[in-house]
This record gives C-alpha cells, structure tokens and sequence, in this order.
C-alpha cells in the first residue's frame, strides 16, 4: 500500500497553518471532526457513490472545497485504469489535469492539494482541494438573467456570449481532453448582465476526463450533445445552437459538414433526454412520461435539422 501527496508551493503554509500540514488526515474521518480550523460544510446530492463534498471556509476571505473518493466502485476503478491513470487515483487525476490546463491556459477549476493512499492499481482513498471557480453554473446563471430580461440576453450580446463559449470549449478539446460530463453546469461563468465586459469561463469536475486515442470523434460527439442538452434544458434556440456549432467548428454558413455534425449530435441528445425522462418518470407512469419526453425531444430537434444557418 502506498500513500502519495501533492501541495501547491503557495498554499503549503496556509493549510498548514489551518491544522492540515499531514493530509492523509483528509482520508481519516469527516473532516469537522479532525480539529481544523474553519467551519466545514457538506455538499451532498443524488448519485454522489463513494464520493463526498464539502465547502471549507478557512476564515472570511478565504474559501476551499474539498472532494474525496471512498469505496470506489469497481466499475469506476477500472474505467480509471483503462482510460486515465493506472497507478494513481482520481483525485490525482483531477490534480493533473487542472495544472496541465492551467499550462495551456485554460481556464479550469485550480486544485491546490491531493492524498491518495494506493494498494498496486487499486484505489483505496483520495481527496483532492479546490480553489473556488469564479461566477456560478452557467445554466444557473443564465435561467437567472434570462428571468430578469437582462442586455446579455439579448440580440448581439446574447450572440457573442454564444460564439465565446464554443470558442471556450474547442479550446479545451483541442488539449486533446473529453470531458465525459460535459453540461453548462460544469462550466462556470462571471457574466455582466449589461454585457459591458466579456464573459469568463472556467471549467469544472474534470474527474472523468481522458485523452482518447481510439474512436475520439465519439467522444468529442459525447460532449458536444451532452452541451446540446443542457441548451435546450435553458431554452437556447435553434439559432443559438447552429451559432454555438459553427463557431466550435470555424466553419463558413451553409457548410456541408455542419449538416453532419448536427444530425448526430441532435440524434445523441435526444437519446440523453429520453434517457432522463424514463428514469425521472418512475411507477406507473413511467412508459408514458417517456412517450412525452421523446415527442418533446422530437419536437425540439426536428427544426434544427432544417433551420437556416444564422449568419450573425
């Protein structure tokens, strides 16, 4: 069994400083039970497995949020073994990825510190910290600004901010990562709603993404419908889609592989959203919230197949 730990050189005296100078004390516990300093709050949802989450507020100005990994299912283990790290842990991984970003300018969730304890290829436990990513979700943002009817909403503002983001996630492809979970909710933005300064974006739970060397066309589909998704969950229209879409390619209107490129990726998003709705619906009435979630699905693509191609 092996215990490995990393710690940004800027951050090493601070966390010492707030009682975690041993970090293998993040994988003995709960952490508000260790007697750190600050105040510890856990983030819990659905579908977390063998993950926890807390948000650890060292003082007033001063915020981390923590992840860790425990009983990692093996399913999950060999997916890391197969398309991440063998002799390392998820946590590691992230690690690695938000400073190879971070080196390749791209705007990524910073992570300061990671404990990993390894029995040969196996992970045992993890945890990795967080600086906070700047702005909130951007799904969240943007249902916010849409609701208050704010100028980046509308008309060439709401364009730009469309164009940036695909430009923001061809970036981020061409490093040679997928995401794998890639909806408007792992992007986070710092948005002017009076559109007086361009946005910012920063990528977030990078713990799934990999580097394919088979097949990447797949993968690049996978998170561009995974987007596709999320757009349509916020209202984005047709127009903004194609918008998003040319742009993500550097391809001039009326271009024939626009045509390919959307069919699948609608065809791949429609399937996600069936997906969701079968598993939302539950009980009796899940056969029928299904029909309804294929014919909105349906209802929501076909027009994108044929639209005309936006040109501002």
């Amino acid at each position: 069994m092996s215990l490995g730990a990393a710690v940004a050189a800027d951050w090493q005296e601070r966390l010492a400083h707030a009682g975690l100078a041993d970090l293998k004390r993040l994988l003995d516990g709960p952490p508000e039970e260790q007697g750190l300093s600050g105040h510890w709050q856990a983030l819990v949802k659905p579908g977390l497995g063998g993950r926890e989450r807390w948000r650890w507020e060292l003082d007033s100005q001063t915020t981390l949020y923590v992840k860790r990994y425990l009983a990692t299912p093996l399913c999950e283990q060999l997916d890391r073994v197969r398309r991440q790290a063998m002799r390392h842990s998820r946590a590691w991984w992230e690690f690695q990825q938000s400073a190879e970003l971070t080196r390749q300018n791209l705007p990524a969730v910073r992570a300061i510190a990671v404990v990993e304890e390894m029995r040969t290829a196996f992970e045992r436990r993890s945890a990795v910290l967080f600086e906070p990513a700047g702005g909130d979700a951007l799904d969240r943002v943007w249902r916010s600004l849409c609701a208050a009817r704010t100028p980046i909403t509308q008309g060439p503002a709401r364009h730009d901010l469309v164009r940036r983001l695909a430009r923001f996630v061809s970036a981020f492809h061409q490093t040679g990562l997928c995401h794998r979970d890639l909806y408007l909710c792992h992007i986070f933005a710092d948005l002017d709603p009076a559109a007086t300064r361009p946005p910012r974006f920063t990528l977030i739970d990078l713990a799934r993404t990999h580097r394919p060397r088979l097949f990447r066309m797949r993968w690049l589909l996978k998170d561009l419908s995974q987007l596709d998704v999320s757009a349509r969950q916020i209202g984005a229209t047709c127009s903004d889609r194609l918008r998003f879409l040319l742009t993500y390619l550097g391809l001039e209107p009326r271009a024939v592989r626009l045509r390919w490129y959307a069919r699948r990726i609608v065809r791949k998003s429609d399937r996600i959203l069936r997906r969701s709705e079968r598993q939302e619906g539950g009980g009796i009435d899940t056969q029928a919230r299904g029909h309804a979630g294929r014919q909105g699905a349906a209802t929501a693509a076909a027009p994108c197949a044929t639209a005309r191609t936006p040109t501002s």
